[in-house]
């Protein structure tokens, strides 16, 4: 087996019908890091988010939710729970999460040997 035939087949092929939804739940994952600015509105928000949101980035895989319904269904979201949690995060590009810090140029860091 070629290397581009085990890159071409696995756990991104989906259909086409679940790829907002995976994309919605990485945006998810990304709206709960501190520095995506996203506020929810308390404790219980956040963590409904967390569990949606590992919800639908399993959709396709085989243990996985088999629909978005399901998905919903498993992590305990009402359907405005999970409008309110959407509406958080539609505007974070996928993938954004926590930048590394720029290394510091103060000479106060460095240690001595």
């Amino acid at each position: 087996m070629k290397v581009n035939d085990l890159l071409q087949e696995g756990y991104y092929d989906l259909e086409d019908r679940l790829v907002p939804y995976v994309e919605m739940g990485q945006k998810i994952a990304s709206g709960l890091e501190p520095s995506s600015g996203v506020k929810f509105k308390d404790d219980e928000q956040f963590n409904l988010a967390a569990v949606l949101g590992g919800h639908l980035r399993k959709l396709g895989d085989p243990f996985g939710p088999k629909s978005p319904a399901d998905a919903l269904k498993k992590s305990g979201a009402s359907i405005d729970d999970a409008k309110e949690i959407f509406a958080l995060v539609k505007h974070l590009k996928v993938g954004a999460g926590v930048k590394d810090a720029e290394p510091s140029d103060d000479e106060d860091d460095e240690e001595d040997f």
